[in-house]
């Protein structure tokens, strides 16, 4: 099958598989992998064969990028010091644990690269386990969720990377891996957000100059990622972290008050593409697990392994993976609230062994994972990797378990959550909400007190600013009781449209100044600058 008849299919298998998810009560991605895998077999019969090199490089960066433009900036510096934890600490334990046992476990994978094994296997899936849950996470935890998962994705990823490379030569220091560690780090971060930044003061000084394009410069940002991974890369930096931190600094630019046809293009563009790159991955799982299936039958037919001893190794590995993560959570939370008690400060309601069994299960793994492991090469010289059929087997099985997991332990944990550990994010917006709407009726009120001479000659100014301000009136005592949004304002007339788009720039502006004092957080000066973008659209 050529080329575009795969890209073809294999969109429309992605579009199908979510169609699938609202009649099979299955996760999304366990649904997508099994259908690949039943795309892989007779009579459909179709093969795909990665380029390890090419995969990393066509889904690492986008994935990443907008991991990095979605976490909510507030969460991670109120909650930094538990995301780094969960993402630095967590994985080296990972590591370390994981590594050694998966070599005792299969002497046929090399130590080095069990190590590098164990690093892929740390990243998690947020969008995956948010998924299984449905929105009954509590906020806190589903933002920890999201931090922990961009950043486990850089620091496990650069690990496997270090870890291969071991692997591959057959050297490790650890003194001169942490230098190096923090060297790579350090410059790929500056040279993702320096790019980013550049791009953004270019969009700045064409927008000044009456040069600017949104179309253009969507094309742009979405060649972004994959130029700022390739820069680092070709510097000797971390293209992973070069590409997150390309991102959250794009997330800044993106919501800046200009161009509301670039935010709604942009945004649709990034959704369209993480919700198909993510399908992609997880069809390409499927599609290639009868021959992840048979290569590790036959890697492993020498020292007698076979498909239940391996199936049973890998439920080992995840089950290890639950259990570190429960240990790592119970340890830290009871640390944390230790403290907070010492200093006479009040300690979260949820019970620890619930919180702490909630984080284990919502441990998925998913498309970094696979993404890495794949990118193993097939060979070290004339040589074939030692162990890579097998690290690519349990890598898939352990994906396969952990959304399992996922999917029958989130929901059955989440019953014993006491009602008040879940936070309103409602209530937030809520009162962003009525916040915005205030100011736009006090600019309104002063507009009509005191009108331009320019608009006195205008029939009705007068009439049709004071339905809009009824309007809003309207909006305002809807979004401060409970009753249903008030009806939509008519927008018929040009003066009505015109003072409609300056209430809606000054509801930005509010919402902009909300965020800048702390009040608001990213999350929802995102859902809320969506809706005016889209109401602002809808006013042409």
């Amino acid at each position: 099958m050529n080329i575009l008849n795969l890209a073809f299919l294999l969109l429309l298998a992605v579009g199908l598989s979510r169609v699938l998810a609202r009649v099979v009560r299955l996760p999304l991605p366990i649904l997508q992998i099994l259908l690949g895998s039943l795309l892989a077999l007779p009579p459909f019969g179709l093969e795909v064969r990665l380029d390890p090199e090419v995969f990393m490089l066509l889904f690492i960066p986008p994935l990443l990028f907008y991991d990095g433009w979605k976490i909510p900036k507030r969460e991670f510096t109120e909650h930094g010091t538990e995301m780094l934890a969960m993402s630095l600490l967590l994985v080296l334990l990972v590591v370390v644990l994981a590594g050694y046992f998966i070599h005792w476990l299969l002497p046929d994978i090399p130590l080095a690269a069990s190590f590098a094994l164990a690093a892929i296997l740390s990243p998690t899936d947020a969008l995956a386990v948010i998924a299984i849950a449905q929105g009954r996470l509590p906020r806190h935890m589903a933002h920890q969720l999201e931090g922990e998962a961009m950043l486990n994705d850089a620091t496990g990823l650069v690990s496997f990377k270090f870890a291969l490379a071991a692997a591959i030569t057959g050297s490790f220091s650890l003194a001169s891996v942490s230098a190096e560690f923090l060297l790579v780090a350090f410059g790929g971060v500056l040279i993702g957000g320096g790019l980013s930044w550049l791009v953004g003061k270019a969009k700045q000084w064409m927008t000044a100059r009456q040069l600017y394009d949104p179309a253009t410069y969507v094309m742009t940002i979405l060649l972004l990622p994959f130029a700022a991974f390739y820069l680092a890369e070709h510097a000797g930096m971390s293209g992973i972290l070069s590409a997150v931190a390309a991102g959250m600094v794009q997330s800044r630019v993106n919501m800046l008050p200009v161009k509301t046809s670039t935010r709604i293009l942009n945004r649709s563009l990034w959704e369209m593409l993480d919700y198909s790159f993510n399908g992609l991955v997880f069809l390409l799982l499927g599609l290639q697990f009868p021959r992840i299936v048979e290569g590790a039958l036959n890697g492993s037919q020498a020292a007698g392994h076979g498909l239940p001893g391996l199936v049973f190794h890998a439920l080992a590995i995840t089950l290890l993976l639950l259990a570190v993560r429960f240990a790592f959570v119970y340890a830290y939370h009871w640390s944390a609230g230790y403290r907070r008690r010492r200093h006479g400060q009040a300690a979260p309601d949820a019970p620890l062994p619930v919180l702490s069994a909630l984080s284990a299960v919502a441990g998925v793994r998913g498309a970094i994972t696979l993404a890495g492991v794949l990118s193993v090469p097939l060979t070290i010289g004339d040589t074939p990797f030692p162990g890579r059929e097998l690290m690519v087997f349990l890598a898939a099985a352990v994906i396969v378990l952990s959304l399992l997991a996922g999917a029958l332990g989130v929901p059955y944990v989440l019953r014993f959550l006491p009602q008040g550990a879940a936070e309103d994010h409602e209530e937030e917006l809520r009162n962003a909400r009525r916040r915005a709407t205030e100011a736009a009726v006090a600019w309104l009120e002063a507009r009509t007190q005191a009108t331009p001479d320019n608009e006195t000659a205008v029939p009705r100014g007068q009439e049709v600013a004071a339905r809009v301000l009824e309007s809003y009136r309207l909006d305002l005592a809807a979004l401060v009781g409970r009753d249903e949004p008030a009806r939509q304002a008519r927008r018929s007339q040009l003066l009505e449209a015109t003072i409609r788009l300056d209430a809606i720039a000054i509801r930005r502006k509010a919402l902009y100044r909300l965020r800048k004092h702390g009040e608001i957080d990213d999350q929802t000066l995102q859902t809320l600058i969506r809706e005016l973008d889209y109401e602002e659209a809808a006013l042409g």
